[in-house]
């Protein structure tokens, strides 16, 4: 962030100095593309970093069903219940991971943060789940 705010302000200052009308477009569709492509690095980053979190999941919940297995009775069924429910909310997280995937601008600005908040919920959701898990 502090090295496109850095281009943006040498592009700008520059521009401040260009001599025409065509060398100020030029330095503000450049301060334009630096701004576009440091946002796309982002969406990308965010990207892996929600995959990676997601395969990590998928491998805690067949754990947590291996586990599941060996109980007996109601504490079978809570538990049964509970890997459920959170294999729901996995599925909608990939749902809307590939909607990320497609958008831009705003929209995954906004995305972004529907995610991070979706993200805490289910990682929430795992740690009761394991705890319960752990205490029958």
């Amino acid at each position: 962030m502090k090295t496109l705010i850095l281009s943006l302000l040498i592009l700008t200052s520059t521009s401040a100095f260009a001599t025409s009308k065509e060398e100020v477009a030029q330095k503000t569709k450049e301060a334009a593309s630096a701004a576009a492509e440091y946002s796309k690095e982002q969406k990308e980053e965010f990207q892996k970093d929600m995959e990676a979190k997601i395969a990590s999941l998928k491998t805690e919940i067949a754990e947590m069903k291996a586990s599941a297995a060996k109980k007996t009775g109601e504490a079978q069924k809570e538990m049964k219940e509970q890997i459920k429910a959170l294999e729901a909310k996995q599925e909608e997280m990939k749902k809307d991971l590939a909607k990320l995937k497609k958008s831009s601008g705003k929209a995954w600005d906004e995305m972004k943060v529907g995610m991070s908040k979706a993200w805490d919920s289910l990682s929430e959701s795992y740690k009761k789940a394991k705890s319960e898990l752990k205490d029958n």
